[in-house]
């Protein structure tokens, strides 16, 4: 219901929260954090070689796209975390086991994420179908709560 409210004050001209902006897909700004999380793995990386923290900003991108495209945000962990392990395998020419289980809770992370927003869309179409039902039931009540004040009108007289 929150939703359809704040389509509606969006149709009128009325901007809505920074926080509703969340609730659909922004390309632009999805392919702008993804390339901050490129430059990151570059230049914090590759180029100056710190194997550590950087990597807590591709939570923020696998958020995003959790929030943005349900379980498909998997695929961003995916990419990520093994862009992260092959960087690490170039520069030290073997696999770390730390960067391996950095990897799997990206992923971790993104089928949670993921998950539960697709769960939260699954109950919230159920819930505006539901409310959809009563109010045609409603409607449906009020014409023969009509039907029926003009037949008592019509047996007083």
């Amino acid at each position: 219901m929150d939703g359809e409210r704040g389509l509606a004050v969006e149709r009128r001209g009325v901007e809505r929260s920074w926080w509703q902006s969340f609730d659909r897909p922004h390309p632009v700004v999805f392919i702008l954090l993804i390339l901050a999380g490129l430059d990151l793995e570059y230049v914090i990386h590759y180029h100056l070689g710190i194997t550590i923290v950087y990597t807590q900003f591709y939570y923020l991108i696998i958020v995003m796209a959790g929030l943005w495209y349900g379980r498909k945000a998997v695929w961003v962990a995916l990419f990520f975390g093994g862009l992260h392990v092959i960087v690490t395998f170039i520069l030290t020419g073997a696999l770390s086991p730390d960067d391996l289980i950095r990897g799997i809770i990206l992923l971790i992370v993104a089928l949670v994420i993921g998950s539960i927003v697709e769960q939260m869309r699954c109950y919230y179409d159920q819930i505006t179908r539901q409310n959809r039902e009563l109010s045609d039931a409603n409607a449906r009540l009020q014409v023969l709560n009509t039907r029926l004040a003009a037949s008592r009108d019509e047996n007083k007289k």
